[in-house]
This record gives C-alpha cells, sequence and structure tokens, in this order.
C-alpha cells in the first residue's frame, strides 16, 4: 500500500473514527484504524464490535493499493504535531509496519495485517429506510440524550427510541422519573416500524453531526442500523427487546396547562435549586 494524504484532512477523519474505540478492548486489534485503499478512496473505520465508524475520503495520488490496520492513538498523536502538509504512507512486503514520510522526516509504525479486523454486520432484505436532516436528527438526539436511563436490568431504558409511522417520528428516552418526545411530522415512512438506539453511537452521532446540514439517511433491520450522511457510515447493534408502553404515561385530557418563558422559569428554577436537598434536588411550585 502507497499513497499521499493531506495531514490535516486526515487528522480531521481519524478525530471523529477514533470516537469508537473503547479504553477498555478486549481484542488487540480493536485498538487499531483499519485503512482499506481501493478504487480511488481511503476508507477508514474504528469498531468496538458493538459500533463501528467508517470514513471515506478521495486520495488522488496512489500508487499501490491495500490495507491494514495501525495503531489508533499512536497514529492520532503523531499527526497532531504536524502543521498542513503532505503525507506518504507507505507499507512494507510483509504488511508488518507502515512508513510515514513527509519533506523533513519519517516515521515508522508497527502495524497488524487487515484479515483479523471484524467485519462490518450487513443489513437484511427486510429493512426500513428513512432520511432526516442531519440538523433535526442530532437536535432530537440533544434533546432526549439526557433522559436515558443506566440500568443493568432494563437495557432497553438506555437508549433512544425511534417511534416511526406514517405520520410523524417520534424520538423518545426516559429513566423512569422523567419521559421526554421528540416528534416532527415531516419526517415519516410507509410502514409502522421502530428500534432503540444505544448510548454510545448516540452520542457519537450528537457530536460528529454538528458539522454537517444535509440528509442522514438510517437504514435498520431487527438488529442493526447503518446512518450514512456526507463521507460517514456510523454502523451499531441496537437494544433489543420492547420499548415500554410511553405513550399510556402521558396525560390525554389534561386541564392543567400553563405558558410560561423558557428562560425566565429555568433561572427561576435554578436560583431556588440551590437550596433544594441535593439528594432528590426538589423544587416545588406554588401556581
Amino acid at each position: 500500500m502507497k499513497f499521499l494524504v493531506s495531514s490535516t484532512e486526515l487528522l480531521a477523519r481519524l478525530q471523529s473514527v477514533s470516537r469508537v474505540i473503547s479504553s477498555k478492548n478486549t481484542i488487540t486489534i480493536l485498538d487499531n484504524f483499519l485503512f482499506v485503499l481501493k478504487d480511488g478512496y481511503l476508507n477508514i473505520t474504528a469498531s468496538d464490535l458493538e459500533t463501528s465508524l467508517k470514513a471515506s475520503m478521495i486520495i488522488d495520488n496512489i500508487s499501490e493499493e491495500g490495507e491494514i490496520t495501525i495503531p489508533a492513538r499512536l497514529l492520532v498523536d503523531s499527526l497532531k504535531e504536524f502543521p498542513d502538509q503532505p503525507l506518504e504512507f507507505k507499507t512494507n512486503p510483509a504488511s508488518t509496519a507502515v512508513e510515514i514520510t513527509w519533506a523533513s522526516g519519517n516515521y515508522i509504525i508497527p502495524c497488524n495485517s487487515a484479515e483479523d479486523y471484524p467485519t462490518i454486520p450487513e443489513l437484511t432484505n427486510d429493512f426500513t429506510e428513512i432520511h432526516i436532516p442531519s440538523t433535526l436528527l442530532s437536535e432530537g438526539i440533544n434533546r432526549t440524550l439526557y433522559a436515558t436511563a443506566d440500568e443493568e436490568l432494563r437495557p432497553v431504558m438506555n437508549g433512544i427510541f425511534f417511534d416511526i409511522d406514517s405520520e410523524q417520528t417520534t424520538l423518545v428516552a426516559s429513566d423512569a422519573h422523567k419521559l421526554v418526545c421528540f416528534t416532527r411530522k415531516d419526517i415519516n415512512s410507509d410502514k409502522k416500524s421502530s428500534f432503540i438506539l444505544p448510548k454510545k453511537p448516540a452520542s457519537i452521532l450528537k457530536t460528529i453531526l454538528t458539522k454537517f446540514n444535509e440528509d442522514v439517511t438510517i437504514r435498520f433491520d431487527s438488529k442493526n442500523a447503518y446512518f450514512s450522511f456526507d463521507s460517514f457510515v456510523l454502523v451499531c447493534r441496537m437494544v433489543e427487546g420492547n420499548y415500554p408502553a410511553y405513550k399510556s404515561v402521558i396525560p390525554k385530557n389534561n386541564q392543567n396547562k400553563m405558558v410560561i418563558n423558557r428562560l425566565d422559569f429555568l433561572n427561576s428554577t435554578r436560583r431556588a435549586a440551590v437550596c433544594s436537598n441535593q439528594a432528590s434536588s426538589q423544587v416545588k411550585l406554588k401556581l
């Protein structure tokens, strides 16, 4: 494998993809990036077996195609020290090391074969597809993620529930103390479907999507979900199980309604919360 790439463009992709890598991997090769150079593209993948993120970039100067895995932390830390300049990547014949060369020096980094790197799961033919603007998906995740739970006994509560039908799409999160619903009637599907997005991939999407303003294509079957946008593809294993009937706990004919300035209410609550019990953080409202 041999190619020429911009240091800053490569670093930007690596920093995004590296968010997937776990600090406690039980499989050593998951501490690496998978580099696949083929058909004019460099595809960079990171995975923790549950979540995988792939970023693609066009490479104009390719001398030899190939694939290899490179230690992620070492590569990112190395590239942080470079100003924007061309870098040449070249692997040895045995693919046990990669040489990174620039105008005034070079690195030689030990690496591993790509054969042992886990493959990204494929969707079955029975999948659902929807399209959501990246700004709306980012907003929906941002408004619901904080309400997810951390419960080992009820893992379905630890993610964001996507409830999709022909009229609307609703993102739901709850920790049994608070319930948040984010509904958009301009996003729908021909058939009713749903899935639970785990907390980690939701956090990754929340961070990365702020950089883009285009549609996100979501495809999902009974086990996995694909989020495709720009030059990225995030694949995650969904939380298995049935989400609680959240609509049943929302009062349908509640006569009590109050309209108030959001910032005034927030600031007043924060001032009162200073004197609240630290265990419960309860604030009493008197209307």
